[in-house]
């Protein structure tokens, strides 16, 4: 056991965390991505995230957006914290809610510029989200944690089932525009 460990304390428990439980020294900035999601809330509510994305997911309204955005931010955060309170158990939560903002990214982006207009979102997506997404990586790259294993896993778990699959049938299934730019609908 390296010798390196450091007390935790919490509710009059001590948990012994040794450095073979970190992955990085600097967890905590995992939330950042809880930032970045907030910041793209923002620019999403402000400029017309719900009509745009009637049209483009397909029977969309506030309900949806605030219920939808509610868990999402929920399953990002506890990712987030899962990574925060053990790196080398969760590291693969940490990465997913990487993998969430990335894809999220790529709806974003590829809904402009395939559908010719302003997707509520993009901004954010382009200057906040990749940036961030692709930090974490580097860093886990750095560290040799970034493997494909860990990378087909959490872009599997962050990127496909949470966004890209539901948002996706959804455009299917209400034969809206995405699915239609995609040319999963005719």
């Amino acid at each position: 056991m390296n010798l390196q460990t450091c007390f935790h304390t919490t509710r009059s428990e001590i948990t012994v965390v040794s450095s073979e439980n970190r992955v990085d020294e600097k967890a905590s900035s995992i939330f950042l991505i809880c930032l970045f999601y907030a910041v793209h809330m923002v620019e999403e509510f402000s400029f017309g995230f719900v009509e745009w994305a009637n049209r483009y997911f397909g029977e969309f309204d506030w309900t949806q957006n605030l219920i939808g955005n509610f868990i999402f931010f929920v399953c990002v955060f506890s990712a987030c914290y899962m990574y925060y309170r053990n790196q080398t158990a969760y590291l693969w939560a940490g990465m997913s809610a990487a993998m969430w903002i990335l894809a999220n990214s790529f709806i974003h982006i590829s809904s402009t510029i395939l559908g010719g207009e302003y997707s509520p979102g993009v901004v954010t997506a382009t200057l906040v989200y990749i940036p961030g997404g692709i930090y974490f990586l580097v860093r886990w790259h750095r560290k040799r944690w970034l493997t494909w294993k860990n990378v087909v896993f959490s872009f599997f778990t962050g990127g496909m089932v949470f966004m890209l699959i539901p948002t996706f049938a959804r455009s299917v299934h209400f034969d809206a525009q995405l699915a239609k730019l995609f040319h999963l609908v005719r």
